[in-house]
């Protein structure tokens, strides 16, 4: 099995196997929507001893269930449609296509199948419980619903940071779908002065700090709506130059499953994982906001006329 580095269970696995034990753990699978939400936290939003159950309690206004488990000393989700019980052994590692043999493993995230590990952790099975007729519910990238269950955490992270920083510059953040909810954010800012031209791109590189994972960041204004692509990429056409409004950052930690993100992609690496990081500035200077007023269309009442149709038609019924 393969645990993120730095993740909460990783660093348990480790702290164990320094002590030459195992670690008892519940897979828990078939679960409701807002435990899925809050086991996609990570830090800065939960460090380390933060226990993400927490928040899929306040989502949903109850406590998360939890009940014994037969065969380990651990806890299990009480309405967890499967529940494997196991142990991760110490110092036991297996090819992770010992049984495929082809060098891959899983789509992944980004859109692309795993490289297979050379090494990793095993589980030990001790038992496996279920509810009546169970249902197996599975959860693997690419797709939406991966994306924007890890985006949520990513959003937040980078909006807490700014807000406590920059207080009233972000309006709002969206980890887009393309970036699988981790490499591309979009940042909605609402400028109030001139200095919050340079205060936006600042809040870009604070986003790029709080979540390492970030590659890109496009910055857009409160009159673009961050959620639709095609208004994101119109304040690209229309509102940014790429020789004033590029920030390159090279040499930078960013996500080891980009394949751009590596020594054959890029002779310049040294190792998976590290690449150059780009802001996009696509707002408008705050000096010259009069110069790039939206068109906006009169807002009109359509009543009158679908009384008119109402009538007609009406009218044309009765006549045949």
């Amino acid at each position: 099995m393969f645990f993120a580095p730095g993740r909460h269970i990783d660093n348990f696995r480790k702290k164990a196997e320094s002590m030459d034990k195992s670690l008892d753990i519940s897979i828990n699978i078939g679960l409701d929507p807002a435990i899925y939400i809050g086991a996609s936290f990570e830090a800065p939003i939960t460090p380390l001893g933060f226990n993400e159950l927490s928040i899929a309690g306040g989502l949903r206004k109850k406590p998360v269930e939890l009940v014994d488990c037969i065969s380990i000393q651990q806890k299990a989700i009480a309405r967890a449609e499967i529940v494997i019980e196991g142990e991760i052994l110490p110092h036991v590692r297996i090819k992770e296509d010992k049984n495929s043999k082809t060098g891959k493993t899983m789509p992944e995230f980004l859109g692309y199948t795993g490289n297979a590990n050379s090494l990793l952790p095993i589980v030990k099975v001790k038992a496996v419980t279920t509810r009546k007729n169970p249902i197996l519910q599975t959860l693997i990238g690419p797709g939406e619903e991966h994306a924007n269950l890890v985006g949520i955490p990513t959003e937040a992270s980078i909006y807490l940071k700014c807000e406590e920083s920059i207080p009233g510059l972000l309006k709002n953040v969206y980890a887009h779908s393309a970036g699988g909810g981790k490499l591309l954010a979009i940042l909605q800012v609402k400028k109030r002065n001139q200095n919050d031209d340079g205060m936006t791109r600042q809040a870009a590189i604070i986003a790029l700090a709080v979540y390492r994972e970030l590659k890109n960041i496009i910055l857009i204004d409160e009159d673009v709506d961050l959620f639709d692509t095609n208004d994101v990429l119109w304040a690209m056409q229309t509102r940014y130059s790429g020789d004033l409004d590029t920030i390159f950052i090279p040499g930078i930690t960013g996500h080891i499953l980009d394949p751009s993100q590596s020594p054959i992609y890029d002779s310049r690496l040294h190792t998976k994982g590290s690449t150059t990081k780009t802001i996009f500035d696509c707002t408008v200077p705050y000096n010259l906001k009069k110069h790039f007023i939206r068109t906006k269309f009169k807002k009109i009442n359509p009543e009158p006329w679908i009384k008119n149709i109402i009538v007609k038609n009406k009218t044309i019924k009765n006549h045949k």
